[in-house]
C-alpha cells in the first residue's frame, strides 16, 4: 500500500535503514546476499508528490554478505573499488506513477560511474514521526564497470531499499 507523506522535508535514518543487494554466483547456481550501509539522505516531498526529490549515499566500502573474503574481493579495483570510490549515490530522484504502481527514477554513481535506475516502489506507510518505504530495482553491474568474472557472477543484482524517513 502507498500511503502519500504529507509535503516537507525528511531525513533518511540510518539506523533504521536497510539497502540490500542480492545476485548469483557460480555460474548461476547460487545466491549471494549482502547488504550495504547508508550513510544518510533526503527526502523532499513536494505538493503534489510528483515534484519530490530523493537523495542518499550508500557506504560502498560497508558492503557485507558474511564471506570476509567474498567482502574482500567485491571492495577491490575489479568490483566496487572501495578505496577510490568509497560512496554509493543516488540523485535526482523523482516519484512518477505508472498506472497502479509508483517508481522512483533517478542516477546511481558507482565507481565514478553515473547510470539512471528505476525503483519499484512496493510501499510507503505514514508514522507519526515520518514514513517507512520499501522499494527494489535491478542494476546491470556491467553498465557501471564492474566486467570482471563475466562467467562466474550475474550480470545483474536487485537492490532493496527499506527506509526510514524523520520529519527534520
Amino acid at each position: 500500500m502507498i500511503e502519500i507523506p504529507p509535503p516537507g522535508e525528511y531525513r533518511l535514518d540510518p539506523a533504521r535503514c536497510r539497502v540490500g543487494v542480492s545476485g548469483t554466483h557460480l555460474f548461476g547456481m547460487s545466491t549471494v546476499d549482502g547488504e550495504f550501509p547508508l550513510r544518510g539522505g533526503t527526502v523532499l516531498v513536494g505538493d503534489p508528490v510528483t515534484a519530490s526529490l530523493v537523495t542518499a549515499e550508500i557506504d560502498a566500502t560497508g558492503l557485507s554478505t558474511g564471506d570476509r573474503l567474498r567482502d574482500t574481493e567485491l571492495q577491490s579495483r575489479r568490483f566496487l573499488h572501495g578505496r577510490e570510490h568509497p560512496l554509493i549515490t543516488f540523485t535526482e530522484g523523482r516519484p512518477r506513477q505508472d498506472g497502479a504502481q509508483w517508481l522512483l527514477d533517478g542516477v546511481v554513481t558507482v565507481r565514478g560511474t553515473a547510470g539512471r535506475v528505476q525503483c519499484a516502489i512496493d510501499a510507503v506507510t505514514l508514522m507519526p514521526d515520518g514514513f517507512t518505504a520499501r522499494a527494489a530495482t535491478v542494476v546491470d553491474r556491467f553498465a557501471f564497470g564492474m566486467t570482471y568474472g563475466k562467467r562466474l557472477g550475474g550480470r545483474e543484482f536487485t537492490l532493496t531499499l527499506d527506509v526510514t524517513a524523520l520529519r527534520s
